[in-house]
């Protein structure tokens, strides 16, 4: 099991500027304390997760700043890009961290987000994979057939060539388990999430994905999960949930909106406007209580560690550490050494020497 920074909606801080700042220090903590990784999104067009329209930019910055920490997209949307340009962009920033990269994939929700590319929103699912496999053989250093300014055909090959041989890759999965199993056979990590709550059916969608592992004739153990859970560690539980109680709310209300895309996608109305701020309330405590309930990392280093058990039983393999969800930076910053503590339980030897 290892541990591994996530954020999502950029809530650390009032400007953008010092949200990169603080996610720039907490990069710095991590990597000396020995965490898996990073995760940056790809966010548009909205104010939660404004922050966030380009990882690669960001995570070039957080190549500066590291030495051991893996740099993840957590989850760039394929089909909002250009693969030949992506392929470009990957590869200068594999450079960049010298081999460090690994990329998080995932096909896109939010019908506003495909401004880019309009026509590509109702073959998104299809289309993500076909994407991903145009990006793994330009990074192999495959030629892209094209076409100039003049109209002839050509055959251009991306530079720089990355530092890896072979480019690491994760999927981006909810509830589908067509997701967990198509990742399976294709040999990529798994990113998902227990937003719903349904521990019971994401351990089915584990096994899911390690029998596809199998049956493509790869050691199901050589697959990887990694669950986004909400992450808040202190030495005092009351004192914990003292502070993330509001925050968490107020984050789930912010979230609220974005429902109407998420309903687009799953061809389902959602009316927000029948809800009740009562409701909305009441729904915030309810999946407070839920994610208290053995579903986050938010409490004392106990109920982490016992959280990490039964994520194990599960099969994940690592938990992304969600820790902008309202809290501010500082709050997420004061965390880190009980954090960085937990991670040294479940991975020992990772820190370095003797870093705080």
């Amino acid at each position: 099991m290892r541990l591994s920074l996530m954020f999502f909606s950029g809530a650390l801080a009032a400007g953008a500027d010092e949200q990169y700042r603080t996610i720039l220090d907490l990069a710095e903590i991590a990597d000396r304390r020995g965490f898996a990784g990073i995760w940056l999104p790809e966010r548009h067009f909205s104010t939660f997760g404004a922050p966030f329209p380009n990882p690669l930019l960001l995570l070039a910055a957080v190549a500066a700043r590291t030495e051991r920490l893996t740099l993840r997209s957590g989850s760039l949307v394929a089909t909002l890009h250009d693969p030949l340009r992506l392929a470009e962009e990957l590869a200068v920033l594999d450079n960049l961290c010298g081999g460090r990269l690994e990329a998080g994939f995932a096909s896109g929700w939010s019908p506003s987000d495909f401004a880019f590319f309009p026509e590509r929103y109702e073959r998104r699912h299809a289309l993500l994979f076909e994407l991903i496999d145009q990006v793994q053989s330009l990074w192999r250093g495959g030629l892209h057939d094209a076409r100039s300014g003049t109209g002839e055909a050509i055959h251009v090959r991306p530079l720089p060539r990355p530092v890896q041989r072979d480019l690491a890759v994760w999927i981006a999965a909810a509830q589908s388990v067509e997701t967990f199993r198509g990742a399976g056979r294709r040999g990529e990590g798994v990113l998902t999430h227990v937003l719903d709550g349904d521990l019971q059916r994401l351990g089915e969608n584990i096994a899911a994905y390690r029998e596809e592992f199998d049956r493509a004739g790869r050691d199901p153990a050589d697959g990887r999960v990694a669950v986004m859970l909400h992450t808040f560690v202190g030495p005092d539980r009351d004192e914990v949930v003292e502070t993330v109680r509001g925050p968490y709310c107020e984050y789930l209300k912010h979230i609220a909106p974005l429902a109407r895309g998420l309903a687009t996608a799953r061809r389902r109305s959602v009316d927000l406007n029948r809800l009740s701020a009562g409701h909305v309330d009441q729904f915030a405590r309810l999946h407070f209580e839920r994610a208290m309930d053995g579903r986050s990392l938010i409490g004392t280093p106990k109920d982490a560690l016992d959280t990490l058990g039964t994520m194990r039983d599960l099969g994940v393999d690592e938990v992304a550490c969600l820790v902008d969800f309202g809290l501010r930076g500082q709050q997420v910053l004061q965390q880190m050494p009980y954090l960085g503590d937990v991670n040294d339980h479940v991975a020992p030897g990772a820190r370095q020497g003797n870093a705080p």
